[in-house]
């Protein structure tokens, strides 16, 4: 933020928490670092398996300690990754907390509100410092480990052992969703501050209904943009895997009655449904599914739906804010 930005109650909501926004930084910064050190330490096994010509493959003798080495550091790595992806995945819960709690509720529970009001400051400036500072700095933050956590994720070594764009964890680390969600988050954290006045118990509320939006969105995303539905006769119709969201797969009985995977294991595996039967080489198999080219689709509308959510938590907050203290 410029110097101009930071004047007036913006300046003084920095000075008020400089303590967290400086942790902030240090998080971001050891964040980035995580991410940077696994993806180098990746790079470092993958360029030592490469040199003595060896590959995880490789039955020679010679080749069975970098082939491990290589491995150990891989997977490492991708702990690493997931470690990050579940962090990302709790931030808006997070960020929300500390807006409701510390940044609004204290405030209004021990009344220091009132020396920034009678200082020539109206209560929606107030309100408008306190959420723009930490928009900013949750926007950039999110934005750049964001950036860092596609780059670890999608390129290098560790895409041997991959993780799939559309597991939760990945899929909130990735794209526009998880600068979305922070920013919901921070306007939801400051509509329960208004409401409920008390630190601890807006921090807990505020964290319970980020996460419940936050579970809901994972139980509706796959229906945010249209399936498509690919058949074979004979076999399973082939996808490639390791891109494509398998929703439900089955087979279709004369019928078109869908029958899933699932109900063919039910019952002695000698006698299966008969829509089941391997035997049947007239059987139609389906899978619905959606293509890694849904990715974007799929996040964008998402990302509409969090933002709308976002404002209309922010409208309702400004709304609050002046019945309780027109």
């Amino acid at each position: 933020m410029s110097a101009q930005l930071l004047t007036g109650p913006r300046w003084v909501v920095v000075r008020q928490h400089r303590r967290a926004l400086w942790t902030v930084l240090g998080l971001v910064v050891a964040a980035a670092a995580m991410m940077v050190a696994s993806r180098a330490w990746a790079d470092s096994a993958a360029e030592a398996l490469r040199a003595v010509d060896c590959t995880v493959s490789s039955t020679e003798q010679r080749c069975f300690q970098p082939a491990r080495d290589y491995t150990d550091a891989i997977w490492s790595a991708r702990h690493l990754i997931e470690y990050a992806a579940l962090g990302m995945m709790a931030l808006p819960a997070v960020v929300g907390a500390f807006v409701a709690g510390p940044m609004i509720a204290r405030e209004l529970e021990t009344g220091t509100y009132k020396l920034a009001w009678t200082q020539s400051l109206s209560p929606a400036r107030w309100l408008a410092a306190k959420l723009t500072v930490p928009m900013g700095v949750v926007i950039a933050g999110t934005a750049l480990l964001t950036l860092l956590f596609s780059w670890s994720w999608s390129t290098g070594p560790a895409h041997d052992f991959p993780t799939y764009w559309y597991e939760p964890t990945m899929y909130a680390s990735i794209g526009v969703i998880p600068t979305a969600c922070a920013v919901m988050g921070l306007a939801l954290g400051t509509l329960v501050g208004l409401l409920v006045r008390r630190t601890v118990l807006a921090m807990s509320a505020t964290a319970v209904l980020t996460g419940g939006v936050l579970l809901l969105l994972s139980q509706t995303r796959v229906h945010l943009w249209p399936i498509r539905t690919a058949t074979g006769l004979g076999e399973p119709p082939a996808v490639k895997v390791s891109r494509t969201w398998r929703v439900e797969e089955g087979m279709l009985t004369p019928s078109g009655e869908r029958i899933g995977l699932d109900h063919c294991f039910v019952g002695p595996p000698s006698q299966p449904p008969p829509p089941c039967r391997a035997d049947r080489q007239d059987v139609t198999y389906f899978l619905d599914y959606h293509p890694a080219s849904h990715f974007w689709p799929i996040q964008l509308v998402e990302a509409g739906i969090v933002l709308a959510f976002a404002a209309a938590a922010t409208y309702a907050a400004f709304r609050v804010l002046r019945r309780h203290h027109a």
